[in-house]
Parts: C-alpha cells; sequence; structure tokens
C-alpha cells in the first residue's frame, strides 16, 4: 500500500515499534521512520496460569508504555505536519489518541476482527472502541463482513479490499506435484488440527494415492506447535505430512500444489486464498467470513464458483476426494476465473489507488 501510495506522491513518516523486520526495510529504501516504543492496546492473553497472576501488572505496563508513546508521538507530529494519521491496524491506538488531541483526520484500517480471529479484546471495552471509531475516527475496512462486525456504514466507513502481488505477477504453472498445501500460521484459528484430521481420513479413503500435505507455516506457541506433531504421529500420518517450518519458497509451493487448502475459521480478508489464486492454485477454503467473502465476489463477477467451498470436516473431506478422483485438469477453468479475479480486484495497484481517493475525499471535506 505505502508503496503504491508514494508513486502518487504521498509522503509518508511511518512509526514502527521495533527497529528490525520491516522498519529496517523500509530504512533501507529511504522512507523516513521512527522507531516507538509501543503495544496494541489490548488486554493481554491469559493461556497460562502465569498469565492470569500477571495480569494486571502487564495491563498496568500496557496502559503506561502507550502513554507514554503517545506523548512521544505528540511531539512527533508537531513537527511532521501531516495531513491525516493512518492506523494500519484496529488494536493500536496512539495514532488515534493523538489525531484527536491535534485535530487532525485519522483512519482506522480494520484489519481484523479481533475477537474472532485473535482473540484481542480492546480495553476498557469493545464498545467503546466501536463508539471511538464511529464518533472521531474514519474507517478503511478490509471486507464487508469486518465492516458489519465493527457496526460501520458506508457513512462513516469504506471497504477497501487488500493488495496482494501487482496485476503483472499473475502466473499459472499447469504442472503439479501430488501434494496438498497449507500455508500460514500454526494457531488453532487457522484450522490447521481440522485439517490434519481431514487429511488422515482421505488417506483411509484413498490409501493407494501418493498425496502428501505440506504445512507451510510455524508459531511461538511451541506447546502448540508439539502438539501438533503428536497429533500428526497418533493420526499415524507421520509418513505423509511434511511440517516445512517457516518458508521463503511460498509462492513456488502454491503454484505447483495439487490443491490449496485454506481451513481458518475467521480469516479477515483471506491474503493467503488470493496469494494462491495469483500463482495458479486451485483453492478449497472454509465457507465462512473473508474467504466466504472473497468466493462469494468470484462468483458475482463471473456467474461461476472460482474456488471449492465447504462448511463442515464431512465436505473437506469429500472435497479432498473429488479433486484427486477429478484431476486437476477439470479445475483449470476455475483457476482462469479465479485469476480474472484477483487481477479485477485485489492487486496492490487498484488497492493504492483506492486508499489515495480515499484521502482526497476525507481532506476535501
Amino acid at each position: 500500500m505505502l508503496d503504491g501510495l508514494m508513486r502518487l506522491d504521498v509522503q509518508p513518516l511511518v512509526i514502527f515499534p521495533a527497529a528490525d523486520g520491516m522498519c529496517e526495510l523500509y530504512s533501507k529504501k529511504g522512507i523516513p521512520t521512527v522507531v516507538l516504543n509501543y503495544r496494541m492496546a489490548v488486554y493481554p492473553p491469559l493461556r497460562h496460569w502465569k498469565d492470569y497472576v500477571m495480569f494486571l501488572p502487564r495491563l498496568c505496563g500496557r496502559i503506561g508504555v502507550n502513554y507514554m508513546a503517545s506523548c512521544k508521538l505528540r511531539e512527533i507530529v508537531k513537527l511532521f505536519r501531516p495531513d491525516i494519521i493512518h492506523t494500519n491496524v484496529s488494536v493500536i491506538d496512539i495514532g488515534y489518541r493523538v489525531a484527536k488531541q491535534l485535530k487532525i483526520p485519522h483512519i482506522y484500517h480494520v484489519r481484523e476482527y479481533g475477537d474472532k480471529d485473535f482473540a484481542l479484546y480492546h480495553y476498557p471495552m469493545r464498545s467503546c472502541f466501536l463508539k471511538n471509531l464511529k464518533k472521531h475516527s474514519y474507517a478503511i475496512c478490509i471486507t464487508k463482513d469486518i465492516q458489519k462486525h465493527s457496526k460501520l456504514g458506508n457513512e462513516d466507513s469504506c471497504v477497501i479490499y487488500d493488495g496482494v502481488l501487482s496485476g503483472k505477477q499473475i502466473m499459472f504453472n499447469r504442472q503439479k506435484d501430488n501434494y496438498f498445501l497449507f500455508a500460514g500460521r500454526l494457531e488453532p484459528a487457522k484450522g490447521v488440527l481440522e485439517l490434519l484430521k481431514a487429511f488422515a481420513e482421505f488417506c483411509l479413503l484413498r490409501p493407494n494415492l501418493d498425496i502428501r500435505l505440506k504445512i507451510a507455516g510455524d508459531t511461538s506457541n511451541t506447546q502448540y506447535r508439539d502438539f501438533l506433531t503428536n497429533e500428526v504421529r497418533r493420526m499415524k500420518i507421520e509418513t505423509k505430512v511434511d511440517l516445512l517450518g517457516m518458508r521463503k519458497d511460498v509462492l513456488d509451493l502454491m503454484a505447483k500444489a495439487y490443491l490449496m487448502i485454506v481451513p481458518s475459521r475467521s480469516e479477515g480478508f483471506g491474503f493467503i486464498t488470493t496469494e494462491a489464486q495469483f500463482n495458479g492454485a486451485l483453492v478449497l477454503g472454509r465457507d465462512t467470513a473473508g474467504t466466504k467473502e472473497q468466493f462469494d465476489n468470484g462468483l458475482e463477477m463471473t456467474g461461476k464458483e472460482i474456488a471449492l467451498r465447504y462448511s463442515n470436516h464431512q465436505e473437506l473431506v469429500q472435497a479432498m476426494c473429488e479433486v484427486v478422483d477429478n484431476g486437476i485438469k477439470h479445475y483449470f477453468p476455475m483457476i482462469e476465473r479465479s485469476q480474472q479475479v484477483v487481477k479485477a480486484l485485489y492487486t496492490n495497484e487498484r488497492h493504492a489507488q483506492r486508499v489515495y481517493e480515499f484521502y482526497n475525499q476525507i481532506l476535501s471535506k
């Protein structure tokens, strides 16, 4: 988004919580950056007994850190004098607070459900966040469903789908390898365990097929990763499942996959789905949240399905079996339709242009 906006003569200053990662990348590009120590404006997680013991100290620490960050940000904003403060997620509030104090237009880029997908809960209450969102901020929602979940209407927000890749990056490798692919974070909300159970049943139903399941992704929760590894052993599918960890060649894995499976329960937008379709993969996705909205957009645009949907365990297993029974060539027209849709709706170029138009709409008021 930012690269596209800069090509449209937007001059940014980007605030990061740490000096490594994206901050380092942007600095090398010559983009002005500032590092501030801040935290998400949500309650600390409660996963282990230590989290309960440390809940209040952590919450107070978060509030204190964010107060100090807001004070420092206010001085930075006074010097930089931006036309708009754009907060790129809905769970960080220091930009909103400073914008309100200095009477500068503010945008919340609402990219997540928060509660449904990541178990993130705004403090002091979600209702306070929603009130501020409606009365004191503009909002960009990445799907219609997130707009609805945030109780926003077209009068106080807009829907701008994420840009995933450049329209020039469409590719379709018709030579597919014999594996199903999952790509994403290893966490319960992503549906990895449900996928493993369905794949184990698929292996029983099609025992003579040489189809593997490749899982590309990792997690900081080592207990959950170990749990998934043990489940693979318990289901006796360890000879057919590859736990790849984090990979830099995910796009290549997508391009060669026989089937890309997206089992996430509440995907905000469904970046992986669109990325896979840009790379010519057949997608099988859970018919819910952002994944469903993308499929619906494709159906509305082309009059036909652009991916395979499922709603429960049995439908997932059945869809896996049907894909291998029919053969991948049977789905080439579906893949081509999906690429028409993603090129029309989800390119970086379209995304940046839509955001730029929204900036101008705000500044013209």
